[in-house]
């Protein structure tokens, strides 16, 4: 068993496990808001920068361009979106972070008690509910 937490970069970041933390970013951002639309946009320039695999699941750091259009509010944490992975004897969960008015992190976590596996295979997509953002009263 390998020691936890670790962490992945660059090329070390599989191509699957890549695909995963964007198919759940963007279940996450598929709210009806601008500022939604905003943050997918943010996801569509992003790169992972890195992986960090705690053995309770993850947290992926999203990297942007200099210069990207923000939302506001700037600081928000949420959502969720339920996965369930071949091994793990309960359902995973996951949130996004918004900081600054940027992506920050996406992280998937277990629930049970069996471990993350390092190169997970989703079986299936449970409920998605979005980030919620509350929009600001004109």
């Amino acid at each position: 068993m390998s020691a936890y937490p670790r962490e992945l970069f660059g090329e070390s970041i599989t191509p699957e496990l890549e695909a995963l933390v964007r198919d759940v970013a963007a279940r996450l951002l598929d709210g009806p808001s601008a500022a939604h639309a905003t943050l997918r946009d943010q996801l569509a320039s992003a790169r992972l920068s890195r992986i960090t695999l705690t053995g309770a699941g993850l947290f992926a750091d999203i990297s942007l361009p200099a210069v990207v259009r923000t939302v506001v509010p700037a600081d928000m944490i949420g959502g969720e979106v339920v996965l369930n992975v071949e091994g793990l004897d309960a359902p995973a969960g996951s949130l996004v972070k918004v900081k600054d008015g940027r992506l920050d992190f996406i992280e998937i976590y277990t629930y049970g008690n069996a471990g993350w596996p390092d190169q997970p295979r989703v079986l299936s997509f449970g409920e998605s509910i979005p980030l919620p953002i509350a929009v600001a009263a004109s």
